[in-house]
Protein backbone atom coordinates (compact mmCIF):
# COMPACT_ATOMS: atom_id res chain seq x y z
CA UNK A 1 0.00 0.00 0.00
CA UNK A 2 2.62 2.47 0.97
CA UNK A 3 4.53 1.89 -2.23
CA UNK A 4 1.09 2.57 -4.68
CA UNK A 5 1.05 5.13 -2.51
CA UNK A 6 4.50 6.92 -2.94
CA UNK A 7 4.20 6.03 -6.74
CA UNK A 8 1.03 7.93 -6.89
CA UNK A 9 2.80 10.63 -5.13
CA UNK A 10 5.82 10.66 -7.57
CA UNK A 11 3.31 11.05 -10.73
CA UNK A 12 1.61 14.06 -9.00
CA UNK A 13 4.78 15.71 -8.89
CA UNK A 14 5.82 15.14 -12.15
CA UNK A 15 2.28 15.48 -14.20
CA UNK A 16 2.56 19.51 -14.20
CA UNK A 17 5.64 19.98 -15.25
CA UNK A 18 3.71 22.62 -17.43
CA UNK A 19 2.59 24.13 -14.86
CA UNK A 20 6.24 24.82 -12.91
CA UNK A 21 7.41 26.13 -16.63
CA UNK A 22 4.09 28.87 -16.68
CA UNK A 23 4.95 30.19 -13.35
CA UNK A 24 8.68 30.66 -14.03
CA UNK A 25 7.50 32.08 -17.09
CA UNK A 26 5.19 34.84 -15.42
CA UNK A 27 8.12 35.43 -12.06
CA UNK A 28 10.76 35.98 -14.92
CA UNK A 29 8.82 38.12 -17.56
CA UNK A 30 7.65 40.16 -14.57
CA UNK A 31 10.81 40.29 -12.34
CA UNK A 32 12.68 41.48 -16.18
CA UNK A 33 9.64 43.86 -17.34
CA UNK A 34 9.71 45.87 -13.79
CA UNK A 35 13.89 45.88 -13.44
CA UNK A 36 13.58 47.14 -17.38
CA UNK A 37 11.23 49.81 -16.10
CA UNK A 38 12.95 51.10 -13.07
CA UNK A 39 16.38 51.50 -14.71
CA UNK A 40 14.88 53.06 -17.93
CA UNK A 41 13.46 55.38 -14.65
CA UNK A 42 17.04 56.05 -13.47
CA UNK A 43 19.24 55.75 -16.44
CA UNK A 44 20.41 58.47 -18.45
CA UNK A 45 20.57 57.92 -22.26
CA UNK A 46 23.92 58.37 -24.32
CA UNK A 47 22.32 59.19 -27.24
CA UNK A 48 26.03 59.13 -28.96
CA UNK A 49 25.53 55.47 -28.13
CA UNK A 50 22.17 54.83 -29.35
CA UNK A 51 23.07 56.41 -32.70
CA UNK A 52 26.24 54.45 -33.20
CA UNK A 53 23.46 51.39 -33.89
CA UNK A 54 21.64 50.88 -37.07
CA UNK A 55 17.80 51.92 -37.08
CA UNK A 56 17.79 54.34 -34.45
CA UNK A 57 17.46 57.44 -36.15
CA UNK A 58 13.28 57.51 -35.66
CA UNK A 59 13.65 56.11 -32.20
CA UNK A 60 10.96 57.65 -29.70
CA UNK A 61 12.69 59.46 -27.15
CA UNK A 62 12.43 57.93 -23.61
CA UNK A 63 10.36 59.19 -21.66
CA UNK A 64 7.87 57.62 -18.38
CA UNK A 65 5.00 56.75 -20.02
CA UNK A 66 3.67 53.57 -19.59
CA UNK A 67 4.09 52.25 -22.89
CA UNK A 68 7.86 53.65 -23.35
CA UNK A 69 8.91 51.54 -19.92
CA UNK A 70 6.81 48.31 -20.93
CA UNK A 71 7.95 48.22 -24.34
CA UNK A 72 10.50 51.13 -25.72
CA UNK A 73 12.97 49.99 -22.97
CA UNK A 74 13.04 46.59 -25.19
CA UNK A 75 13.83 48.28 -28.73
CA UNK A 76 17.61 47.54 -28.74
CA UNK A 77 20.07 46.00 -31.07
CA UNK A 78 19.14 43.04 -33.37
CA UNK A 79 15.25 43.99 -32.06
CA UNK A 80 14.64 46.37 -34.39
CA UNK A 81 15.95 44.63 -37.07
CA UNK A 82 13.68 41.97 -36.78
CA UNK A 83 11.23 44.60 -36.12
CA UNK A 84 12.11 46.51 -39.55
CA UNK A 85 11.63 43.13 -41.26
CA UNK A 86 8.40 42.31 -39.98
CA UNK A 87 7.11 46.08 -41.53
CA UNK A 88 9.43 46.03 -44.48
CA UNK A 89 10.52 42.75 -45.30
CA UNK A 90 14.15 42.55 -46.59
CA UNK A 91 14.73 45.95 -48.10
CA UNK A 92 18.04 46.13 -47.47
CA UNK A 93 20.89 44.04 -47.98
CA UNK A 94 22.33 43.61 -44.76
CA UNK A 95 19.09 42.11 -43.36
CA UNK A 96 19.65 38.83 -45.02
CA UNK A 97 21.62 37.62 -42.33
CA UNK A 98 18.15 37.46 -39.99
CA UNK A 99 16.16 34.24 -40.43
CA UNK A 100 12.46 35.00 -41.32
CA UNK A 101 10.19 32.92 -39.10
CA UNK A 102 10.39 35.39 -36.09
CA UNK A 103 10.16 38.56 -37.92
CA UNK A 104 7.16 36.74 -39.82
CA UNK A 105 5.25 35.86 -36.35
CA UNK A 106 6.13 39.59 -35.34
CA UNK A 107 4.11 40.69 -38.73
CA UNK A 108 1.40 38.34 -37.73
CA UNK A 109 0.90 38.59 -34.25
CA UNK A 110 1.06 42.85 -34.68
CA UNK A 111 -2.04 42.78 -36.39
CA UNK A 112 -3.61 42.82 -33.59
CA UNK A 113 -1.27 44.11 -30.69
CA UNK A 114 1.24 46.79 -31.55
CA UNK A 115 4.98 45.16 -33.19
CA UNK A 116 7.03 45.56 -30.11
CA UNK A 117 4.40 44.64 -27.83
CA UNK A 118 3.97 41.09 -30.25
CA UNK A 119 7.90 40.69 -30.69
CA UNK A 120 7.89 40.46 -26.69
CA UNK A 121 4.76 38.22 -26.57
CA UNK A 122 6.35 35.71 -28.87
CA UNK A 123 9.69 35.10 -27.34
CA UNK A 124 7.76 35.06 -23.84
CA UNK A 125 6.02 32.24 -24.94
CA UNK A 126 8.37 30.22 -26.53
CA UNK A 127 10.11 30.38 -23.29
CA UNK A 128 7.41 28.82 -21.43
CA UNK A 129 7.28 26.16 -24.25
CA UNK A 130 11.16 26.09 -23.86
CA UNK A 131 11.38 25.57 -20.07
CA UNK A 132 8.39 23.14 -20.33
CA UNK A 133 9.82 21.14 -23.58
CA UNK A 134 13.57 21.32 -21.85
CA UNK A 135 12.50 19.24 -18.70
CA UNK A 136 10.23 17.37 -20.58
CA UNK A 137 13.23 16.72 -22.93
CA UNK A 138 15.78 16.07 -19.48
CA UNK A 139 12.87 13.66 -17.92
CA UNK A 140 13.90 10.63 -20.32
CA UNK A 141 17.46 10.39 -19.13
CA UNK A 142 17.68 12.27 -15.42
CA UNK A 143 15.71 11.66 -12.68
CA UNK A 144 13.27 14.77 -11.45
CA UNK A 145 15.32 16.67 -9.27
CA UNK A 146 18.58 16.91 -11.59
CA UNK A 147 15.74 17.98 -14.66
CA UNK A 148 14.28 20.37 -12.62
CA UNK A 149 17.98 22.36 -11.56
CA UNK A 150 18.51 22.14 -15.10
CA UNK A 151 15.41 24.38 -16.15
CA UNK A 152 16.26 26.70 -13.08
CA UNK A 153 19.98 27.06 -14.31
CA UNK A 154 19.07 27.47 -17.84
CA UNK A 155 16.43 30.22 -16.45
CA UNK A 156 19.48 31.88 -14.28
CA UNK A 157 21.91 31.43 -17.02
CA UNK A 158 24.22 34.82 -18.05
CA UNK A 159 22.34 36.12 -20.76
CA UNK A 160 19.32 34.48 -20.44
CA UNK A 161 16.90 37.44 -20.12
CA UNK A 162 17.44 37.57 -24.04
CA UNK A 163 14.90 34.75 -23.76
CA UNK A 164 12.60 37.67 -22.79
CA UNK A 165 13.49 40.36 -25.13
CA UNK A 166 12.64 41.16 -28.74
CA UNK A 167 15.17 38.43 -29.86
CA UNK A 168 14.40 34.53 -31.19
CA UNK A 169 16.72 32.94 -28.73
CA UNK A 170 13.63 31.40 -27.29
CA UNK A 171 11.83 30.45 -30.02
CA UNK A 172 15.36 28.22 -31.63
CA UNK A 173 15.20 26.69 -28.51
CA UNK A 174 11.80 25.81 -27.59
CA UNK A 175 11.51 24.61 -31.66
CA UNK A 176 15.02 22.42 -31.16
CA UNK A 177 13.86 20.82 -27.68
CA UNK A 178 10.44 19.79 -28.77
CA UNK A 179 11.72 18.69 -31.96
CA UNK A 180 14.07 16.23 -30.34
CA UNK A 181 11.18 15.28 -27.55
CA UNK A 182 9.09 14.18 -30.47
CA UNK A 183 11.51 12.35 -32.05
CA UNK A 184 12.16 10.18 -28.75
CA UNK A 185 8.45 10.03 -28.55
CA UNK A 186 8.02 8.57 -32.15
CA UNK A 187 6.47 11.69 -33.64
CA UNK A 188 8.42 12.50 -36.72
CA UNK A 189 6.53 14.27 -39.10
CA UNK A 190 5.89 17.03 -35.68
CA UNK A 191 9.81 16.38 -34.97
CA UNK A 192 10.82 17.09 -39.00
CA UNK A 193 8.31 20.27 -39.00
CA UNK A 194 9.56 21.36 -35.49
CA UNK A 195 13.31 21.00 -36.98
CA UNK A 196 12.78 22.47 -40.10
CA UNK A 197 11.36 25.47 -38.16
CA UNK A 198 14.47 25.80 -36.09
CA UNK A 199 16.36 26.49 -39.68
CA UNK A 200 14.41 29.18 -40.57
CA UNK A 201 14.34 30.50 -37.49
CA UNK A 202 18.83 30.73 -37.12
CA UNK A 203 21.25 29.52 -39.18
CA UNK A 204 22.78 27.47 -36.40
CA UNK A 205 19.14 25.94 -36.11
CA UNK A 206 19.91 23.69 -38.43
CA UNK A 207 22.02 21.38 -36.36
CA UNK A 208 19.41 19.79 -34.76
CA UNK A 209 19.11 17.55 -37.69
CA UNK A 210 22.11 16.05 -36.36
CA UNK A 211 20.75 14.23 -33.14
CA UNK A 212 17.32 13.61 -35.36
CA UNK A 213 19.62 11.78 -37.59
CA UNK A 214 20.80 9.42 -34.79
CA UNK A 215 17.88 9.30 -32.77
CA UNK A 216 15.65 7.86 -36.38
CA UNK A 217 18.74 5.56 -37.04
CA UNK A 218 18.28 3.95 -33.25
CA UNK A 219 14.35 3.74 -33.85
CA UNK A 220 14.99 1.93 -37.86
CA UNK A 221 11.37 3.30 -38.89
CA UNK A 222 10.94 4.71 -42.26
CA UNK A 223 8.56 6.88 -40.78
CA UNK A 224 11.71 8.54 -39.59
CA UNK A 225 12.54 9.94 -42.82
CA UNK A 226 10.88 12.93 -43.02
CA UNK A 227 13.68 14.32 -40.65
CA UNK A 228 16.07 14.56 -43.53
CA UNK A 229 13.81 17.62 -44.91
CA UNK A 230 15.19 19.92 -41.74
CA UNK A 231 18.06 21.26 -43.56
CA UNK A 232 15.13 22.21 -46.27
CA UNK A 233 14.39 25.22 -43.93
CA UNK A 234 17.59 26.64 -44.08
CA UNK A 235 18.26 26.07 -47.85
CA UNK A 236 14.45 27.18 -48.62
CA UNK A 237 15.58 30.47 -47.35
CA UNK A 238 18.96 31.00 -48.78
CA UNK A 239 17.18 29.72 -52.17
CA UNK A 240 14.40 32.50 -51.80
CA UNK A 241 17.14 35.41 -51.39
CA UNK A 242 18.98 33.93 -54.55
CA UNK A 243 15.36 34.00 -56.47
CA UNK A 244 14.77 37.28 -55.40
CA UNK A 245 18.11 38.84 -55.80
CA UNK A 246 19.03 39.35 -52.84
CA UNK A 247 22.44 39.33 -51.70
CA UNK A 248 23.41 36.11 -50.06
CA UNK A 249 23.51 36.24 -45.58
CA UNK A 250 27.87 35.45 -46.62
CA UNK A 251 28.43 38.11 -48.58
CA UNK A 252 26.02 40.61 -46.45
CA UNK A 253 28.35 39.15 -43.25
CA UNK A 254 31.75 40.32 -44.60
CA UNK A 255 30.68 43.84 -46.23
CA UNK A 256 27.83 44.84 -43.37
CA UNK A 257 28.73 42.92 -40.25
CA UNK A 258 32.28 42.66 -40.31
CA UNK A 259 32.29 38.83 -40.04
CA UNK A 260 33.94 36.26 -42.97
CA UNK A 261 33.89 32.41 -42.70
CA UNK A 262 36.56 30.92 -40.68
CA UNK A 263 37.76 27.53 -39.47
CA UNK A 264 37.11 27.21 -36.00
CA UNK A 265 41.14 26.75 -34.90
CA UNK A 266 41.28 30.38 -36.51
CA UNK A 267 38.42 31.85 -34.46
CA UNK A 268 39.94 30.56 -31.60
CA UNK A 269 43.58 31.44 -32.39
CA UNK A 270 42.46 35.10 -32.96
CA UNK A 271 40.65 35.28 -29.88
CA UNK A 272 42.67 34.13 -27.56
CA UNK A 273 45.88 36.52 -29.40
CA UNK A 274 43.29 39.51 -29.26
CA UNK A 275 42.75 38.61 -25.58
CA UNK A 276 46.35 38.63 -24.90
CA UNK A 277 46.86 42.43 -26.53
CA UNK A 278 44.25 44.12 -25.50
CA UNK A 279 42.59 42.56 -22.00
CA UNK A 280 38.84 42.94 -23.96
CA UNK A 281 36.72 42.33 -20.63
CA UNK A 282 33.61 41.20 -22.72
CA UNK A 283 35.88 38.88 -24.72
CA UNK A 284 37.22 37.43 -22.02
CA UNK A 285 34.02 36.81 -20.35
CA UNK A 286 32.84 35.20 -23.92
CA UNK A 287 36.05 32.92 -24.12
CA UNK A 288 35.27 32.04 -20.66
CA UNK A 289 31.55 30.85 -20.86
CA UNK A 290 32.76 28.85 -24.20
CA UNK A 291 34.63 27.15 -22.47
CA UNK A 292 33.06 26.69 -19.53
CA UNK A 293 29.80 25.31 -21.83
CA UNK A 294 31.89 22.66 -23.69
CA UNK A 295 33.10 21.35 -20.33
CA UNK A 296 29.48 21.16 -18.70
CA UNK A 297 28.57 19.71 -21.76
CA UNK A 298 31.01 17.02 -21.68
CA UNK A 299 29.77 16.40 -18.19
CA UNK A 300 26.48 16.27 -18.52
CA UNK A 301 26.22 11.97 -19.27
CA UNK A 302 23.11 12.99 -21.80
CA UNK A 303 22.65 10.74 -25.07
CA UNK A 304 25.33 10.90 -27.20
CA UNK A 305 23.34 12.80 -29.91
CA UNK A 306 23.00 15.31 -27.69
CA UNK A 307 26.23 16.24 -27.12
CA UNK A 308 27.65 15.58 -30.94
CA UNK A 309 24.47 18.41 -31.21
CA UNK A 310 26.42 20.80 -28.44
CA UNK A 311 29.48 20.16 -30.71
CA UNK A 312 28.04 20.29 -34.23
CA UNK A 313 26.35 23.89 -32.43
CA UNK A 314 29.86 25.11 -31.26
CA UNK A 315 31.89 24.06 -34.34
CA UNK A 316 28.79 26.13 -36.60
CA UNK A 317 28.94 29.07 -34.25
CA UNK A 318 33.14 29.15 -34.54
CA UNK A 319 32.91 29.23 -38.47
CA UNK A 320 32.37 32.74 -38.30
CA UNK A 321 35.29 35.09 -37.31
CA UNK A 322 33.98 38.51 -36.09
CA UNK A 323 35.63 41.94 -35.27
CA UNK A 324 35.58 42.31 -32.32
CA UNK A 325 36.08 38.19 -32.09
CA UNK A 326 33.50 35.93 -30.62
CA UNK A 327 31.66 38.43 -30.19
CA UNK A 328 27.77 37.99 -28.76
CA UNK A 329 29.02 34.35 -27.66
CA UNK A 330 27.31 34.04 -24.59
CA UNK A 331 24.31 34.54 -26.15
CA UNK A 332 24.80 32.35 -28.99
CA UNK A 333 25.74 29.39 -26.44
CA UNK A 334 22.49 29.83 -24.95
CA UNK A 335 20.90 27.08 -27.27
CA UNK A 336 23.83 24.26 -25.43
CA UNK A 337 21.40 23.25 -23.33
CA UNK A 338 23.74 19.56 -22.67
CA UNK A 339 25.89 22.54 -20.50
CA UNK A 340 22.59 23.10 -18.12
CA UNK A 341 22.26 19.42 -17.75
CA UNK A 342 26.00 19.14 -16.74
CA UNK A 343 25.91 21.73 -14.02
CA UNK A 344 23.07 20.31 -12.33
CA UNK A 345 25.30 16.99 -12.57
CA UNK A 346 28.45 18.50 -11.38
CA UNK A 347 26.42 20.02 -8.29
CA UNK A 348 25.24 16.76 -6.90
CA UNK A 349 25.80 15.69 -3.77
CA UNK A 350 25.66 16.48 -0.07
CA UNK A 351 24.92 20.23 0.39
CA UNK A 352 23.70 20.50 -2.57
CA UNK A 353 20.93 23.18 -1.86
CA UNK A 354 23.45 25.40 -0.49
CA UNK A 355 25.48 24.70 -3.56
CA UNK A 356 22.56 25.02 -6.51
CA UNK A 357 21.84 28.71 -4.08
CA UNK A 358 25.15 29.97 -4.46
CA UNK A 359 25.98 28.77 -8.08
CA UNK A 360 22.24 30.27 -9.54
CA UNK A 361 22.38 33.10 -7.69
CA UNK A 362 26.09 33.74 -8.52
CA UNK A 363 24.61 33.44 -12.19
CA UNK A 364 21.48 35.13 -12.34
CA UNK A 365 23.09 38.39 -10.67
CA UNK A 366 25.84 38.13 -14.03
CA UNK A 367 22.64 38.02 -15.87
CA UNK A 368 21.16 40.80 -14.66
CA UNK A 369 24.44 42.77 -15.04
CA UNK A 370 24.30 41.94 -18.79
CA UNK A 371 20.89 43.09 -18.86
CA UNK A 372 21.62 46.65 -17.20
CA UNK A 373 24.18 47.05 -19.80
CA UNK A 374 22.08 45.46 -22.56
CA UNK A 375 19.15 48.28 -21.92
CA UNK A 376 22.02 51.19 -21.56
CA UNK A 377 22.89 50.37 -25.13
CA UNK A 378 26.06 48.27 -24.03
CA UNK A 379 26.68 45.98 -27.33
CA UNK A 380 27.56 43.32 -24.91
CA UNK A 381 25.55 40.22 -26.68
Amino acid sequence: MNRVRSSASTEDIRRPSWQRALVLTLFLRLAYSVFAAVVALIQPVNWRLVHSNALTENLPQPDHSLRYLAFGVWERFDTLWYLHIAAHGYDRPDAVVFYPLYPGLVKIVSLLIPPMAAALLISTAAAFFLFWGLQELLLGDQPQNLADQSVFLCAAWPASFIFFAGYPESLLLALIVWSLCMGRRDCWLAAAALGLAAALTKAVGVVVVVPLIITAIRHRKATALPVLLVPLGSAGFLGYLHWTGHVAPASAYAQYWRTTPAPPWTTLWVSVHTLAHTHDSILMLNLIFLISVCALAALSRLRIEYLLYSAAAVILLLCKETTPPLQSMVRYLLIIFPAFAGLARWLEGPGVRSRFGIVGGSLFAINIGLLWLFLGWFLVL
